[in-house]
């Protein structure tokens, strides 16, 4: 101890002589080059993007795609023409996509996506074919068929979802054929850009389904989206990476001139993340007004108004050996405020997931709860798993 002790004092005694001279101008020695000061807090190391599969020159290329095999048990009621994913027990091919993309030259890029197993058509549907252009680091002009800068639900890729299917009114919507809420996948033009902790997009397109017949609405659909946002949120809804808080904002609008009416949109969306902790929240509305009204009729039986609203709640365990998370959804929807039937209903899901290969390989489990709050109460809860693979 007492060696220590001299040790220790003849240490500090000697540090100001020490630093005198370094003062004096002895050459000073550096530390390693990756070295860092004890208890000195680092930014997590962002993932390096993977490069493509092909490129020659400017030419680019990449493959991907996915492949999700669904089964489930599901209630007597229910039917996929009313928005459920079964009508019977049993096995289902939920989508089996394949695509490509990259880019042609500097700042000219593609994309190409197909639905191999597209079940109304009875055969193979084109999803995704545009062509963007990045003129600088902070705009893009894309043309062609893709998504809608609409709805966060919708935005977000089926293969990145915390659960199996989106909210209620995504599938009623899909199996009635009236895009109010969801507008799905138009041709048309789209203009974005980003600026600081802000982005906005907006665009004009047919507004009506089929890719090669052009517009047989009585005019076009405009569609407008600003968002705000603060760090990296991520491609999937869960929070793989588990970093500090991150979060997004979002408005939206649109405005349809269908054939014989005039629809118009808007809704705000929320989603945050926080160290394995992610929440979304988003509302939605919708108002069908016809170009013109029969004489004597009651605006309630031409006019439709409808609104969904949800909030998704989710949380990666804390394991070292496994990806593994919990998450829950409630969603609420009408289908039309003039009219009380099986439209208005409540659903709440709850679900679990299991991640594989940095979430290539996913298996997931979900239990779906409906509620129809007017009208029949049907037999329709369903229990879900679903085990998707993709490259």
């Amino acid at each position: 101890m007492q060696r220590l002790a001299l040790v220790l004092s003849v240490g500090l005694c000697l540090w100001p002589l020490a630093v005198s001279a370094q003062e004096e101008g002895e050459e000073k020695v550096l530390p390693p080059e990756n070295w860092k000061p004890a208890g000195e807090v680092t930014s997590p190391t962002e993932p390096v993007a993977p490069g493509p599969m092909f490129s020659h020159g400017e030419l680019e290329l990449s493959v991907h795609g996915r492949v999700q095999v669904l089964g489930g048990h599901v209630g007597e009621d229910a039917h996929v023409m009313n928005g459920d994913v079964l009508s019977r027990d049993g096995f289902r091919i939920r989508r089996a996509r394949l695509g490509v993309d990259g880019q042609i030259a500097d700042r000219w890029e593609y994309g190409l996506e197909l639905d191999l197993i597209d079940e109304d058509s009875g055969g193979n549907a084109l999803l995704d074919a545009y062509i963007t252009y990045k003129p600088g680091e902070y705009g893009w002009i894309q043309a062609g068929a893709g998504k809608l800068p609409f709805s966060r639900a919708l935005i977000i890729s089926s293969a990145d979802m915390q659960l199996i299917e989106r909210p209620a009114w995504v599938g009623v919507e899909a199996a009635t054929g009236t895009n109010r809420l969801d507008l799905g996948r138009q041709v048309g033009l789209t203009v974005g850009g980003q600026a600081d902790i802000f982005d906005f997009a907006a665009g004009v397109y047919n507004g009506a389904p089929g890719y090669s017949v052009g517009d047989l609405n009585d005019g076009l659909l405009y569609v407008v989206r600003l968002g705000a946002g603060l760090g990296d949120m991520g491609r999937s809804e869960a929070d793989l990476e588990g970093y500090g808080l991150r979060w997004a904002f979002g408005l939206n609008g649109y405005m349809n001139f269908a054939e014989a009416a005039d629809v118009r949109g808007a809704g705000a969306d929320l989603a945050v993340k926080f160290k394995g902790v992610s929440l979304y929240a988003e509302a939605l509305w919708s108002k069908s007004i016809p170009d013109t009204r029969p004489e004597g009729t009651a605006y309630e039986l031409d006019e439709t108004e409808r609104w969904g609203m949800y909030a998704q709640a989710g949380y990666m365990l804390p394991l070292d050996y496994a990806d593994l998370e919990l998450v829950c959804r409630f969603a609420i929807m009408d289908d039309n405020v003039h009219w009380e039937n099986e439209g208005d209903l409540w659903e709440l899901t709850a679900g679990f997931n299991a991640y594989f290969h940095g979430g290539d390989v996913k298996l997931m489990i979900n239990y779906i709860l409906k509620e129809e709050q007017k009208g029949a109460d049907l037999a329709n809860d369903s229990i879900l798993a679903m085990l998707q693979l993709m490259f």
